[in-house]
């Protein structure tokens, strides 16, 4: 089967990690990109509302208050586990027989994060919350790829973010990292990202997440493999796909 390839415009980007990134690669901000770490700025929220947030809406807040445009901007939201903190307490209750609280539930639900940023910027384009097991950083920007295709006068913000397994699950899962990636989608585009996905090369689900490795493709062309950190990869050039059940996905930009 011939690999599919995708050209995404990119008009900025920003990544935010809870702690500095023990790849020094990571922490730079270049072309269109604007890394941190640390605690995340949501200043801009209401403190009775910023109470409310998770660590991963948090970082979700951080990043695309960064890239978003003034205005009304399609949003596609993605994330691996959500919060997994919350859904976790909430099965704890079910399993003590005892009263889930409403409040807890509707903050666990998969589409609560952007829902929280479109009532506080006042948005109301559409919104699309993904998630698609370990590839969900690649499918969710598809899904954005796709907003942005069916109307391309308009821009497309994609924001994946995803926290630390609680500890209970890290033997079915890697426990993974807090971070958060904002892509803008858009023309002007100050830089282009290549896509390509290949169903014919398959592997065991990576240790690495998909948006480490995509950042790390990022990182001003400089190797992105890091052994059995990467899963298991050899050391090559930002070529280096991400292997996974689904298929082999690369990223390029240029």
């Amino acid at each position: 089967m011939t690999p599919c390839q995708l050209s995404i415009p990119l008009v900025r980007a920003a990544a935010w990690f809870e702690e500095e990134p023990a790849d020094s690669r990571l922490a730079v901000s270049h072309g269109v990109l604007d890394s941190a770490w640390g605690e995340p700025v949501v200043g801009f929220v209401e403190p009775l509302q910023r109470r409310r947030l998770s660590r991963l809406a948090r970082g979700f807040f951080h990043c695309a208050k960064r890239v978003s445009p003034v205005g009304d901007v399609r949003l596609v939201f993605a994330s691996r586990h959500g919060e997994a903190e919350r859904t976790l307490a909430i099965l704890q209750d079910l399993a003590a027989q005892a009263e889930v609280s409403p409040t807890l539930f509707s903050m666990s639900v998969h589409n609560a994060v952007p829902g929280l940023w479109s009532i506080l910027e006042g948005n109301r384009a559409p919104i699309s919350a993904v998630a698609a097991g370990p590839e969900t950083f690649g499918w969710g920007l598809v899904e954005a790829l796709a907003a942005f295709r069916a109307e391309p006068s308009a821009p497309v913000l994609y924001v994946y973010a995803d926290d630390r397994l609680p500890a209970c699950w890290a033997q079915a899962q890697p426990r993974g990292s807090l971070h958060a990636l904002a892509l803008l989608l858009g023309e002007p585009a100050g830089q282009r990202l290549t896509m390509t996905w290949d169903v014919s090369r398959t592997g065991p689900d990576p240790a690495t997440c998909q948006s480490i490795h995509f950042l790390r493709a990022w990182a001003q062309g400089e190797p992105c493999g890091h052994g059995a950190e990467c899963g298991g990869l050899p050391e090559a050039g930002p070529d280096l796909p991400w292997v996974g059940p689904g298929g082999a996905w690369c990223w390029q930009l240029g």
